[in-house]
């Protein structure tokens, strides 16, 4: 549990990794200690935070970080953090519901397009989001 603590953390490891509050980064540890079985596990701990998730882990980590953390809170430090504005990254984030939000992030963390009819769905949200909030950078 330490381990997988540490590493999500960024510990031991390239220093990057997530900035969630101590209680929420243990929840999510110990969320994939029991999602995960020991060999999908280890594969995960001999990358580093950077690397993208073994095939089979991506969505117990999306279960996760759902079940664990202040995913809007998380949202809004990593967009401020590539730079966009306070007030943007609270648009965006405040701009997709949880299921939009958990289709996006598996959809990026396993490469795969959701089905068509959904991937209109988020396009159409996205350009919502962009013509109420802006684009940031800009």
């Amino acid at each position: 549990m330490d381990d997988v603590a540490a590493f999500l953390e960024g510990n031991g490891t390239d220093g990057n990794g997530m900035e969630l509050p101590e209680a929420e980064t243990r929840c999510v540890a110990e969320a994939l200690v029991a999602g995960l079985d020991s060999g999908l596990l280890d594969e995960v701990l001999a990358g580093t935070f950077d690397d993208d998730p073994p095939p089979g882990s991506e969505v117990v980590l999306i279960d996760a970080l759902f079940g664990c953390a202040a995913m809007q809170q998380y949202m809004i430090d990593s967009m401020v953090a590539d730079g966009a504005t306070q007030d943007e990254a609270e648009c965006f984030a405040g701009a997709f519901d949880e299921d939009t939000m958990r289709i996006m992030m598996t959809s990026e963390l396993t490469g795969e397009d959701p089905d068509p009819a959904m991937e209109e769905e988020l396009m159409s949200a996205v350009f919502g989001v962009m013509m109420t909030c802006g684009g940031f950078g800009e």
